[in-house]
């Protein structure tokens, strides 16, 4: 169940002292957001789940073609939701304590872009595809997912109790580029980011990500050179 943290750019919910820290680093090519539209001078609402310490936020502010877009975040690690100095710079209009799978599918269809960065690694294979599949049948026909994960195993373990850190799956480069990306960047080390249209939704049977550890970044490089995925630092790929 989601809980309001922030609404409208106000701390609406009492936030508790914890000494623990938020987490959620992304190492995601989350500069990809500034090359999903056409034109970012309009209107835009994004969702942002699993904000973790806020870096997307801080990224679409701090940009002056983008710094007039709203930006609402999910996030289901306490810590993060009681992070009182991020909301003070009012980066983020409405915050949610919970988690994605939380999220009623009606709400999706408010938003232009819906980000998933660095979080469908964090989830069990089956509850992966049924977000994936959820996002792309309840977002609007002109929205865009903008989803990142390391196309391997990357080996992460619990940081903090209940912290959500734990990679669960890992997702071949193969499960992304069937599901037929608008345009894509890859960063080191093999994180890479994804954005995807409606269109996708007919190809969703193709996502298929596995609980193998031993999916190796060795492993994962060699399919993702096999099926020509691009993996070149801070150079964006068009596919239409």
């Amino acid at each position: 169940m989601l809980k309001q943290i922030v609404e409208n750019y106000s701390v609406v919910s009492p936030i508790s002292g914890s000494e623990r820290f938020p987490q959620g680093k992304s190492a995601a090519p989350k500069e990809l957001i500034f090359h999903i539209l056409d034109d970012n001078t309009t209107s835009v609402a994004v969702l942002d789940i699993g904000f973790g310490e806020g870096q997307l936020g801080k990224l679409i502010k701090a940009n002056p073609a983008t710094a007039h877009w709203a930006v609402d975040g999910v996030d289901g690690y306490a810590v993060n939701c009681s992070n009182g100095e991020l909301f003070a710079e009012k980066l983020y209009r409405n915050v949610w304590h919970g988690l994605a799978q939380d999220i009623p599918s009606e709400q999706f269809k408010q938003y232009k872009i819906l980000c998933l960065l660095d979080v469908i690694e964090h989830l069990s294979a089956e509850t992966a595809k049924w977000l994936l599949r959820t996002l792309l049948a309840s977002m609007a026909d002109d929205a865009f997912l903008f989803i990142s994960t390391p196309l391997w195993f990357y080996p992460q373990e619990t940081i903090q109790p209940g912290d959500l850190e734990e990679h669960l799956i890992g997702v071949p480069a193969t499960s992304m580029l069937a599901l037929m990306p608008k345009i894509y960047a890859v960063n080191p080390p093999l994180i890479g980011g994804f954005v995807l249209g409606k269109r996708s939704l007919d190809f969703i049977e193709f996502f298929q990500p596995t609980t193998d550890k031993h999916f190796s970044y060795e492993k994962g490089l060699a399919i993702a050179n096999v099926v020509n995925c691009q993996h070149t630092p801070g150079v964006v790929f068009k596919y239409w």
